[in-house]
């Protein structure tokens, strides 16, 4: 069974979410801040709180604190819900390019 990723664990400096994670962070680290960052700067630009948020998307207040703080990895439903709240995708589409091995690694 694979091992429970907490992203603000491989925060190598800086500020989470946006500080620079270590060199050997996984993949999971990397969405972590990816999905911290985004939500961040979405609420934000809606001036809205954690509690409001996860009223207006039906999940917990703990659980959007935990994915806002890098505690914790959300579910995709979880994801899925924020970002119909949001009106707007929170899900890091380019991941998968920047986090791809190069033929030459």
């Amino acid at each position: 069974m694979a091992r429970e990723v907490i992203p603000r664990d491989h925060l190598a400096q800086g500020e989470w979410p946006s500080g620079d994670l270590t060199d050997d962070a996984p993949p999971g680290a990397h969405l972590g801040q990816a999905l911290a960052k985004n939500l961040k700067a979405a609420m934000s630009q809606r001036h809205l709180g954690v509690r409001e948020l996860a009223r207006l998307a039906q999940a917990s207040h703990p659980t959007v604190k935990a994915v806002l703080d890098g505690t914790r990895l959300p579910a995709s439903h979880t994801v899925l819900l924020l970002e119909l709240a949001l009106d707007l995708p929170l899900y890091p589409a380019g991941l998968f390019e920047q986090l791809r091995p190069t033929p030459d690694d």
